[in-house]
C-alpha cells in the first residue's frame, strides 16, 4: 500500500500541475480582444444606396479582409501568451522496468519511474514568466497593428469617398459650363446664319462646349472607378449599387492647436503603440536571455514493489556561456535598435502632424478667400452683366463669360472643402482618434497605447 502511495504521488505531481504563469495585464488584454471581435459575430448591416461615411465605416470595418485578418492575428498573439505561460513545459514520462532470475517476477522485482520528458528540460518558473511577458508585449503589438488597420482602411474609405462626391460635384458643374456654352453656341450660330457673325466664333465657341462635355464625361468616369474602389473596400462586388448622399456632411470643427496635437500623437497613435509594445518586447526578451544562466531542474521517482521508493532533482548547468553570453548581447543591441526606430518614429510623425496643420490651415485660408470674397464677387458680376445685357447694353457672351468665371470659382471651392475633408482624414490617423466621427467625436486613448 505504501508502494502504491508513492506511485500516485508521482502521477499527481507530473499532471495536476498543469497551470499558467499568466502575467499581469493578460485579462484586460484578453477581454478588449473579445470585445473587437463581438461585431464579427453579428450579420452586417444593411448599406443603404446612398450611404453616409458612419454607415460606411461601420460596414467597412466588419467586412473588410484586411481588418479581419488583423484581428484574426491579435487572436493567435494572445492565444500565444497561453502558450508560452503554460506550466510544466514538459511532457510526463513514465518508465516500467521488471528484472528476474530464472523465476517469475512478482511485485518486488518491477521498478515504476516517473519524471518529465528526456528530451525536454523543466524549466524554472522564472524562465516560463518571462517568456509569458515576451508574448504579452507581442500581444499588444499586434492590438496596436489592428488598430492601425483600421484607422487604415478609415482613411482609404474617407478619402475616396469625398473625393468621389468632389468629383459628382464638379461634373455637375462642368454639365453647367456646357449649358452655358451651348446658349452662346447657338447664339453665335443664329448670328452666322443671319450673317452678322462669323464662323470662326461660332466654331470656336461649338468647341468650348465640346470639351464642357468631355470634361464632364471623364469627371463621371472617374467617379465612377472611386465607386467601384469604395465597393472593394466594402468587401462588395464592384458594380454594387452606391450614390452619393444629396447633402454630404462636411466643415468639420477641429481644435486648431499643435501641442494638443503632439500630446495625443503620443497617446493615440497605433503605429507609434505597436513601436512602444515592440520594445517591451524586446526588453523582455533581453530579460529572459539573462535568466538561460540560472539551472533548470528535472524531478525524478521511481518505486521498486514494497521494496524502496527513490525520489531525486537533477540539475542541469549551462555550460555554453559563450553562447549565451552572444544571445544577451544580441537582445540587448535589438532593443537599442527598437529603441532608435520608435525615437525616428515619433519624430517623423511629429513633423507629418505639423506639415499636414500648416497645409490644413493654408486650405482654410483659401477657403476662406473664395467664399468670402471671389465667390460672392463673381455672383455681383454676374448678376450686374445680366441686368446689363437684359438692357441691351451688353452682349450674351459677356453674359456668359462671367457665369463660366463663377462656375469656376465654384469648382475651385468644391476641390478645396475635398482636399480639406481628406487632410482632416489624414490627421485623425495620424492621431488615431476614434473612427467614429473622428475630430467630431470625443478624444478617447485607443487601448493600444495603453
Amino acid at each position: 500500500m505504501r508502494a502504491r502511495r508513492w506511485f500516485c504521488f508521482f502521477i499527481c505531481t507530473g499532471v495536476l500541475p498543469g497551470c499558467f504563469f499568466l502575467p499581469r495585464g493578460f485579462d484586460e488584454q484578453h477581454a478588449r480582444n473579445r470585445a473587437a471581435g463581438e461585431r464579427y459575430n453579428l450579420p452586417l448591416p444593411e448599406l443603404p444606396e446612398e450611404p453616409d461615411l458612419e454607415s460606411l465605416l461601420e460596414y467597412a470595418w466588419r467586412a473588410n479582409g484586411e481588418v479581419r485578418a488583423a484581428w484574426n492575428e491579435w487572436v493567435a498573439a494572445v492565444e500565444r501568451v497561453r502558450d508560452a505561460a503554460g506550466y510544466p513545459n514538459t511532457n510526463l514520462h513514465l518508465g516500467l522496468e521488471a528484472m528476474w532470475a530464472g523465476k517469475r517476477p512478482g511485485w518486488n522485482d518491477v521498478t515504476i519511474s516517473a519524471g518529465n520528458d528526456p528530451m525536454t528540460n523543466l524549466a524554472l518558473p522564472p524562465k516560463i514568466a518571462a517568456a509569458a511577458r515576451v508574448a504579452l508585449e507581442q500581444a499588444r503589438a499586434a492590438e496596436a497593428n489592428f488598430h492601425a488597420r483600421r484607422l487604415a482602411v478609415r482613411e482609404r474609405v474617407a478619402s475616396t469617398f469625398f473625393q468621389w462626391i468632389g468629383l459628382h460635384e464638379r461634373a455637375e458643374i462642368a454639365h453647367r459650363r456646357a449649358a452655358w456654352l451651348e446658349q452662346l453656341e447657338l447664339s453665335e450660330r443664329a448670328r452666322f446664319s443671319s450673317g452678322a457673325g462669323s464662323q470662326e466664333v461660332w466654331l470656336a465657341g461649338q468647341n468650348a462646349r465640346l470639351e464642357a462635355e468631355n470634361q464632364a464625361r471623364n469627371l463621371l468616369v472617374e467617379a465612377e472607378n472611386l465607386r467601384r474602389e469604395l465597393n472593394g473596400l466594402l468587401g462588395r462586388a464592384a458594380d454594387a449599387p452606391l450614390r452619393p448622399p444629396r447633402e454630404p456632411v462636411r466643415g468639420r470643427s477641429w481644435p486648431g492647436n499643435l501641442e494638443e496635437f503632439r500630446a495625443q500623437l503620443r497617446a493615440g497613435n497605433p503605429e507609434l503603440a505597436g513601436l512602444r509594445a515592440e520594445v517591451a518586447a524586446r526588453e523582455r526578451t533581453l530579460h529572459a536571455a539573462q535568466l538561460q544562466f540560472l539551472p533548470d531542474v528535472n524531478p525524478m521517482g521511481a518505486i521498486t514493489g514494497d521494496v524502496s521508493q527513490v525520489a531525486g532533482l537533477a540539475f542541469v548547468l549551462p555550460l555554453t556561456w559563450r553562447k549565451l553570453q552572444a544571445q544577451v548581447a544580441s537582445a540587448r543591441a535589438l532593443v537599442d535598435a527598437s529603441r532608435a526606430v520608435l525615437r525616428q518614429a515619433e519624430a517623423d510623425r511629429e513633423a507629418e502632424v505639423a506639415a499636414g496643420l500648416a497645409v490644413l490651415e493654408n486650405v482654410e485660408r483659401q477657403q476662406r478667400l473664395w467664399t468670402e470674397s471671389l465667390l460672392p464677387n463673381w455672383q455681383l458680376r454676374c448678376q450686374s452683366v445680366r441686368r446689363a445685357y437684359e438692357a441691351g447694353t451688353q452682349s450674351l457672351g459677356e453674359w456668359v463669360q462671367a457665369e463660366l468665371a463663377r462656375l469656376a470659382a465654384e469648382e475651385a471651392l468644391v476641390e478645396l472643402q475635398t482636399l480639406r475633408e481628406q487632410q482632416l482624414v489624414r490627421l485623425e490617423t495620424l492621431l488615431g482618434l476614434p473612427g467614429e466621427g473622428g475630430f467630431s467625436a470625443t478624444q478617447e486613448a485607443s487601448h493600444a497605447a495603453r
